[in-house]
């Protein structure tokens, strides 16, 4: 199993969704080759309750985890700031029915170590706790990325993070082909910070407007990397036994990224469609 969560995509940015500006080949042939759910709803309109609701397979305001997690109150303790320690997740129940399981990407759902993602029942986790992440390097060269963990060898430094993401999955596959895995492949694109690769960026030059023109990079550069995962899961003859899923966290933020809903009404933040 291979759930792949992006970070807020447009609604109306995919090819399946009637989207035209930004090609996105290889999640169309996802859907072409799968199952749409035309009516399926992730249960918040940011991203940590969101998380919190789909990795749970409950309505995280039960829980008392209904907003993004930010810098705690005077007089709140940090103890609690995070994923009930109560709840269990998917990875959780899926280690206990024999499942080698991995987290690849963004985590956010709290950054204490009682609400860690190796003690929320995943086996592995490359990436990041918080809300978000530069995709280039921030550091010299030869150094660790400040942010990124890995239980599962060194940290270089990133080159691209989509595309590093992209490499962290393909490397959890092949460790764990010859058994059950369930791996959370989290990209933080198209989420701020807006980065994106100059060969990306070429391929828009006629998009006029700089952020726009960006995040299509970015997404382009997402859809590549979904098609090297399935590219993959095919080559090694695992295509036929993987259940690949793939969704957004919420809507795209239209006036923070450049995104589309259409022909949805309102963005991410708030609960219309």
């Amino acid at each position: 199993i291979i759930l792949i969560v992006a970070d807020d995509l447009g609604y109306g940015d995919v090819g399946f969704h009637g989207g035209t500006q930004i090609p996105t080949p290889n999640l169309d042939r996802l859907a072409a080759s799968g199952v749409r759910l035309a009516q399926g709803y992730v249960s918040a309109p940011v991203c940590a309750p969101s998380r919190a609701g789909l990795l749970t397979g409950r309505n995280q305001v039960e829980f008392g985890f209904d907003n993004n997690l930010a810098d705690t109150q005077p007089g709140f303790d940090r103890a609690f700031h995070g994923l009930p320690v109560g709840v269990r997740t998917i990875a959780d129940r899926l280690r206990a029915a024999g499942y080698r399981t991995g987290l690849v990407g963004k985590w956010h759902l709290g950054d204490q170590p009682q609400f860690h993602p190796l003690q929320r029942g995943f086996d592995e986790f490359w990436g990041f706790l918080g809300g978000g992440h530069s995709y280039f390097p921030t550091v010299p060269a030869g150094q660790a990325e400040p942010r990124i963990e890995s239980n599962v060898g060194p940290v270089a430094p990133l080159t691209y993070l989509t595309d590093d993401l992209t490499d962290q999955a393909l490397a959890f596959v092949d460790r764990h082909r010859a058994r059950p895995f369930f791996l959370t492949l989290a990209y933080n694109a198209p989420h701020s910070p807006m980065h994106a690769r100059e060969e990306d960026l070429a391929r828009f030059a006629f998009i006029a407007d700089k952020q726009r023109r960006t995040y299509a990079a970015m997404v382009a550069r997402l859809d590549h990397a979904l098609g090297r995962l399935l590219d993959h899961l095919h080559a090694t003859g695992l295509a036929e036994k993987t259940l690949v899923v793939f969704l957004s966290d919420n809507g795209g933020p239209v006036d923070q990224n450049g995104s589309l809903n259409a022909p949805l009404r309102g963005q991410k933040g708030i609960l219309l469609e």
